[in-house]
Order: C-alpha cells, then sequence, then structure tokens
C-alpha cells in the first residue's frame, strides 16, 4: 500500500506516524513547499517573548529529519503538490509523478490580511506555519520601539503580551468588533480589556482603517478618527484554508470554504482526506458547519484520517467542542462550547450566569476567577462556558469541554465528583453550576 501526504506540519505529521504504527510496510511520502519544517504560529510568540531562547528550540520531535529518518518516512522538502489526478491516483510534485492508494490532504491555512489601501509589504508582518514568518517579526520587534497590532483574536494579544515584556514604548492594539470575540462574550471580554489597558497598551475599539501606508522608514495607520504612526503593523486577522490544490482536483468545497469531509474525514473522493486547518470542521452540539483553525484540533484530526486511511474507516470524527486557552499578561481565558451570542444566534434558548470566584483560598495566594456558563434552556445541558483568571483554568476547560461533548445534563453534571485539596484547588465550577441549575429550575 502506498500513501502521499501533502502537508508536513501537525496534522500531516500525526497521521504519518499514526501509519506507520499499524503497519511497517505501507510507502509513506509526505510533502512540504517549504525547505524547513514548521511550526504553529502560537508557539512562536514564546521565542518573541523571551520564554524560549531560541527558535532551534521549537524544532524538536517530527521538526527533526531524524523523526522521519527512523519512521522509514519519505520526506519531500521543496516539494510543491501542482497537481492531483484522482482518475489516475497520482499527484504531481517537483515536476515528478506519485502514485498513491490513499491520500492526505493537511493543507493548512494562509493568514488572512485586509486589502487595506496602501499596503505594500514593508514593515507588515503575520503568523502563519512557516517559521521564517517568526524569525522576521522577530527581528522586527528587537529593532523597534512601536508597533500596531491589527485584529483582537489570540496570536495578537500574545504578540501585545510580548511587546510589553520587550519593553516597547508604544503598542496599539486596533480591534473592528471585540477581543476574542469568537469565544468571548461582551461581557467576559470587558474583563481582558481592562488587564489590557492596565498593561499599558493603546486600546482601539472600533477601530475603522481607512489606510496604512509608508512613510520613510515608519508605517502610517490612517484612522476615521485620526492618525497613528508606528515602526511597524503586525496583521491578526485569520486565516483562510487552502484549498486551491483540492478546487483544482474538482474535490468538494464546503459552505464555509474549507474543503467538505464526511465523519470519517474523507472528500468527495474517498479515497482522499483532508484534517487540520484546511477542512471544513463540525460543532458537536448542533453539527453546525464551520472553520476551527487549531493545533489542537489537526493533532486530532490528524490522528482519525491516519487510522482511517490504513485501517479502513474504523473511527468517526464526531465534531469539535471548540475548547480553547490562551495566556494574556498574566491571565488565563479559557472558552469552551458556544458564546451565549452564537448560542442565541443558533436558536437555543440559552440561559447564562456569571459568576466571580477564587479557584484557591486567599491564605494560599489565590487568585479569583471569573466563570460564565451557558446552557440551552430547552435540554438543560452546556453549551458553553468562558473563563478569565490568573490561575490556571485548562483542567476546567477540559472537563466542561467532555460534559458538553457527552450532552450531559446539567443535573448529572453539578453531582460529577472533583478532587480537593485547601492548598491546592477547591472545587471552583461548584458555584457557577450550582446557580445554573437554579435559575433554569426557576
Amino acid at each position: 500500500m502506498r500513501v502521499c501526504i501533502v502537508g508536513a506540519g501537525d496534522g500531516g505529521a500525526t497521521a504519518a506516524n499514526q501509519i506507520r504504527r499499524l503497519d511497517s510496510e505501507t510507502r509513506i511520502d509526505i510533502f512540504s513547499k517549504r525547505a524547513k519544517l514548521g511550526c504553529p504560529p502560537c508557539e512562536m510568540p514564546l521565542v518573541i517573548n523571551g520564554s524560549v531562547a531560541t527558535w532551534d528550540e521549537l524544532i524538536r520531535g517530527f521538526r527533526q529529519r531524524s523523526f522521519w529518518k527512523k519512521r522509514n518516512i519519505k520526506l519531500h522538502l521543496n516539494a510543491e503538490v501542482t497537481d492531483i489526478l484522482p482518475a489516475g491516483k497520482y499527484i504531481m510534485a517537483g515536476g515528478a509523478r506519485y502514485g498513491y492508494d490513499k491520500l492526505v490532504l493537511a493543507l493548512g491555512a494562509t493568514p488572512s490580511i485586509p486589502s487595506f489601501p496602501g499596503l505594500d509589504g514593508k514593515n507588515e508582518f503575520a503568523l502563519s506555519t512557516d517559521m521564517a514568518d517568526g524569525v522576521a517579526l522577530g527581528n522586527a520587534i528587537s529593532q523597534h520601539t512601536e508597533a500596531a497590532i491589527v485584529g483582537g483574536g489570540f496570536i495578537g494579544l500574545e504578540i501585545a503580551t510580548a511587546l510589553r515584556a520587550r519593553g516597547y514604548v508604544k503598542t496599539y492594539l486596533l480591534v473592528r468588533r471585540g477581543i476574542l470575540r469568537a469565544y468571548l462574550d461582551e461581557d467576559m471580554a470587558e474583563t481582558l480589556e481592562g488587564v489590557i489597558k492596565q498593561n499599558g497598551l493603546e486600546f482601539i475599539m472600533p477601530a475603522k482603517i481607512e489606510g496604512i501606508v509608508s512613510r520613510v522608514k515608519r508605517k502610517r495607520v490612517s484612522l476615521s478618527e485620526g492618525e497613528l504612526e508606528v515602526d511597524f503593523v503586525f496583521f491578526a486577522t485569520g486565516s483562510k484554508p487552502n484549498v486551491e490544490l483540492a478546487q483544482k482536483a474538482g474535490l468538494q468545497i464546503g459552505e464555509t470554504g474549507a474543503i467538505a469531509v464526511n465523519q470519517y474525514l474523507q472528500t468527495s473522493d474517498p479515497d482522499i482526506y483532508a484534517i487540520g486547518d484546511c477542512m471544513e470542521n463540525w460543532d458537536i452540539i448542533t453539527g453546525t458547519r464551520r472553520r476551527h483553525q487549531l493545533a489542537a484540533n489537526a493533532v486530532r484530526t490528524g490522528y482519525i484520517a491516519g487510522r482511517n486511511a490504513i485501517l479502513g474507516n474504523c473511527i468517526t470524527y464526531e465534531g469539535t467542542a471548540m475548547p480553547f486557552v490562551t495566556k494574556v499578561f498574566g491571565h488565563q481565558i479559557g472558552a469552551v462550547g458556544f458564546t451565549e451570542r452564537e448560542a442565541r444566534e443558533k436558536g437555543l434558548d440559552p440561559t447564562s450566569v456569571t459568576v466571580d470566584t477564587p479557584r484557591l483560598r486567599e491564605r494560599f495566594n489565590g487568585h479569583p476567577a471569573r466563570y460564565k456558563l451557558i446552557a440551552n434552556g430547552k435540554t438543560r445541558t452546556l453549551v458553553g462556558a468562558q473563563i478569565v483568571s490568573e490561575e490556571i483554568v485548562s483542567g476546567t476547560v477540559d472537563k466542561l469541554a467532555v460534559a458538553i461533548a457527552s450532552k450531559m445534563p446539567l443535573i448529572k453534571l453539578v453531582q460529577i465528583d472533583s478532587c480537593y485539596s485547601p492548598h491546592v484547588q477547591e472545587d471552583q465550577l461548584a458555584v457557577p453550576l450550582h446557580r445554573l441549575v437554579d435559575k433554569l429550575s426557576k
């Protein structure tokens, strides 16, 4: 058997590794158009803010050639796949032809930069999975002291945090509609906005950008309410799935603009799978199609597609509960499921509670946390949660993700045991869950 994988990022590497674990004889060829293996954009701020000393420290595991050699997987770098010929079951890469029995598309996504008037590519940066983007941004940061960040997503906020850690004199955060809008409702975002302002960022919302032009070695940002002049501009304005190769091959593209897949992650051609950022995802709550472009999702879908390709569709993909966590100025922000705004848009009759509660007792230097829980009033199941805290929130988010994925009734969730120690953790979910159950019972 022969499997070709297009894309050597987290998803493609996971798929290749699963195939090799299950079958030592299958020939596996994995292709990347880049000269070097990359890494997720979420890791790059760690080098920029100094948490990781060098870029070389990000080159580990499957980002090393030894990983592929040890597993007898043929890695093709500088080998852009230009054509997929499903009828003949082969691809063209670097002018050569490679046949396949199964093909996995891990094409990733490309930063989406709005077409503001005046953009010329000078002192303008964004992050993709190409580490060269991070290196270029890091070099620019070391040479300057003022920047504008366009976008209020987690990459933009993490870069803003890194700039302040590097002692930037001026950092403007230009946001059109809201901070972490995909994950937080307005009431929870207000808490984070306060943190951002306390840490010296110039926060402008709504920011209506009319143009961005170069002036000598600086950038001038024209807003409806005035102008800013900075050393460089960083765009954190989302990304679009790379689907051109799939379109050219005649594969179906979904309503979100990503590659349509079924529950086994097969495309419209049953011998071709799509995973990660390029695939059209769906939420586990209602089945609504969506994009979900996070590294963890690439790994999860790569695992499923790899096993299905070699074992014959043995695992179904159920969708995503959209778990998320990041860290901004010492505060962890976690979310899972729908925001209340999105739940209402989907007609779920949302009921919510917001509670401020500490995770640890004050005598052990515990910090307060803000929790928001959202339930479907009709089914009395949890459909969303948001947390802002200086404490660790990932374990709580994961616990609630399981509850949402299993559609667990709230009255059952509230009875689930939690570990407790006064100097480690208290049951931080008890109070917000009790209040949510009480509110639904009225």
